[in-house]
């Protein structure tokens, strides 16, 4: 079911037993990170090692990844996509540590998430959605030249914050051209 998706310089693969150490610094236990993220933060070695568990078991039947440094294999952020329609798919989460911001890894993520989409599992279009603040994930939208669909607004669960997301749709013959 895709367990590897290789890029240049990253890899989105399955979760290790030992990656709840360098997603707790990078990713889950970083307040930069987390304010972009619909999950509850963790803090603690013992809440990172449950979280993985989570990860793993998650993993196993959805297109979700840990994204991983192509030389060290060192996780340092997620990713996931879901078929939310017959053909129709969405990002369920991108992030990274913010120590690997600005090198190109976001654009790397998502074009290996739409190669998946489009050319393995036949979709017809991919919506991404990104918090109307987050200027870097827009940035990113409108890379790949996805078309502003929508936009709503979500309360994130954990801490009760509303945000208002931008939702955008990117058709099969226009990422293919």
């Amino acid at each position: 079911m895709y367990d590897l998706l290789v890029g240049d310089n990253i890899i989105l693969r399955k979760a290790k037993e030992d990656d709840y150490i360098s997603m707790l610094e990078e990713v889950w236990g970083d307040p930069e990170v987390y304010r972009w993220m619909l999950y509850t933060p963790t803090f603690s070695l013992e809440d990172a090692k449950d979280r993985l568990k989570r990860s793993m078991e998650y993993q196993k039947d959805h297109f979700a990844y840990f994204v991983a440094l192509k030389d060290t294999n060192k996780a340092i952020g997620l990713c996931a996509i879901k078929e939310y329609g017959e053909g129709l798919f969405e990002e369920s989460g991108i992030c990274i540590g913010k120590s690997y911001h600005g090198k190109g890894f976001g654009k790397e993520i998502l074009k290996l998430l739409l190669d998946l989409a489009f050319y393995k599992l036949n979709a017809i279009s991919f919506r991404y959605g990104y918090f109307k603040e987050n200027v870097k994930s827009k940035k990113l939208a409108e890379f790949f030249n996805f078309k502003y669909q929508e936009t709503e607004e979500l309360i994130r669960p954990w801490d009760k914050k509303a945000f208002l997301v931008d939702l955008c749709i990117l058709k099969k013959e226009d990422y293919i051209k």
